[in-house]
C-alpha cells in the first residue's frame, strides 16, 4: 500500500532546502527553476534546471511573458537528463521549485496555468524580503491549496 500524498507532507533536508535558495539568489533578479526527486515524500534530489530564454523557440506557444525575471520555463533537454538519472536512481519527482524574485511564494496566475503535474508539490521561493521564503503548493485543475513540508536535519 503507497503512501497517500494528500496526507504526508513534503520532507526536505535542509541541505537542499538551502541550496533552493542559494539557486535562487544567484540567478536573481530571473526566476530560477528545478526537479526534487525522492521516494515516499522525502527528498534526496535536487536537479536545477536552466530557464530558457525569450527567443527560445520551446516557449513560443506557452503565451509566457518573454522577461525572465516574471516567469520560468524549463529547457526540456535538461529536464529528460534528470528524469533519466531519477529513473536510473530509482527515485520519483516528488517536487518542482521555482523563485519569484521581486514577489510573494504564491502561484502566479501563469504558474497556474502552467502546472501540468497534478501529483506533484510545487515549492516557491520568495526574494521579495530581506530573508527569502519558500511555500508549497498543490495545483489541482487550476485550484491551489498550500500544503506543508518538514525540513530534516
Amino acid at each position: 500500500m503507497g503512501l497517500d500524498r494528500e496526507r504526508v507532507m513534503l520532507q526536505i533536508p535542509k541541505t537542499l532546502i538551502d541550496e533552493m535558495i542559494a539557486h535562487a539568489q544567484a540567478e536573481a533578479p530571473n526566476e530560477c527553476c528545478g526537479l526534487l526527486s525522492g521516494k515516499e515524500n522525502v527528498v534526496s534530489e535536487i536537479y536545477q534546471i536552466g530557464n530558457l530564454p525569450a527567443d527560445d523557440p520551446a516557449i513560443a506557444d506557452l503565451k509566457v511573458p518573454p522577461d525572465r525575471r516574471f516567469r520560468y520555463v524549463m529547457d526540456p533537454k535538461e529536464q529528460l537528463r534528470a528524469f533519466k538519472a531519477m529513473r536510473k536512481s530509482g527515485t520519483e519527482l516528488l517536487g518542482i521549485y521555482h523563485s519569484h524574485p521581486h514577489s510573494p511564494a504564491y502561484p502566479s496566475a501563469t504558474d497556474v496555468r502552467l502546472a501540468f503535474y497534478t501529483d506533484t508539490y510545487y515549492l516557491i521561493i520568495s526574494l521579495e524580503k530581506e530573508k527569502p521564503e519558500i511555500r508549497t503548493f498543490r495545483i489541482i485543475d487550476q485550484k491551489i491549496s498550500e500544503a506543508t513540508i518538514a525540513v530534516l536535519p
